[in-house]
């Protein structure tokens, strides 16, 4: 799954989108439909047992292709999408505790990247910690950290790290859960990061 994704998403004129909650995933499979240009609508099967949430169809939904930060924060940046802003969102409310502060982003689109508020939040943090689930090896995240460095280098106070899928085969069903990204490996980055 993760090879196509980043296949997909630098494939010239295919658009490519990754809700992570269910509202995002009601608005944009219709935006995505409704698009001139062809956009690949990534579903993963996680999301299926994600949390139900209210649905309010008068609202305005956001437009497609822009990224949104869900949570504000004023230590690190996470930049995240699909199923792992969920782990980003509850490891920002843990280090919450320990009394640091994630500014979560929700990416949604992977092509093209709306790289506006994490280049906003990377130059207030001055830390980044990119989360996703493909191998950490030439994932997104490799995208991410370069963009953020070419853009935000004098506002950086430590490297970008990233936090994704450990570099071997994906794994059966049931040891998925130790292969993906987790709470404790977000945190562990964060750390990281704050010490330098």
């Amino acid at each position: 799954m993760s090879r196509r994704r980043r296949s997909s998403a630098h494939t010239p004129g295919l658009k490519v989108v990754a809700c992570s909650n269910p509202v995002d995933g009601y608005w944009m499979i219709q935006q995505a439909i409704a698009c001139d240009d062809p956009v690949i609508f990534l579903e993963p099967k996680r999301q299926y047992h994600a949390d139900k949430l209210e649905l309010d169809e008068s609202a305005t939904p956001d437009p497609l292709f822009t990224s949104r930060t869900v949570r504000a924060g004023s230590d690190v940046t996470v930049p995240a999408y699909g199923p792992t802003v969920k782990t980003a969102l509850k490891a920002a409310e843990a280090a919450a505790n320990e009394g640091k502060s994630l500014e979560v982003i929700d990416l949604r689109t992977l092509s093209p990247l709306d790289m506006k508020p994490v280049y906003e939040s990377v130059r207030r943090t001055g830390r980044v910690v990119v989360t996703h689930e493909a191998h950490v090896n030439l994932g997104m995240g490799s995208e991410l950290s370069a963009r953020i460095t070419e853009e935000c280098f004098y506002s950086l106070e430590a490297p970008v790290l990233r936090v994704g899928g450990f570099d071997t085969p994906y794994p059966p069903s049931r040891i998925e859960e130790e292969w993906l990204p987790d709470l404790d490996r977000v945190l562990d980055a964060v750390d990281r990061s704050l010490e330098f």
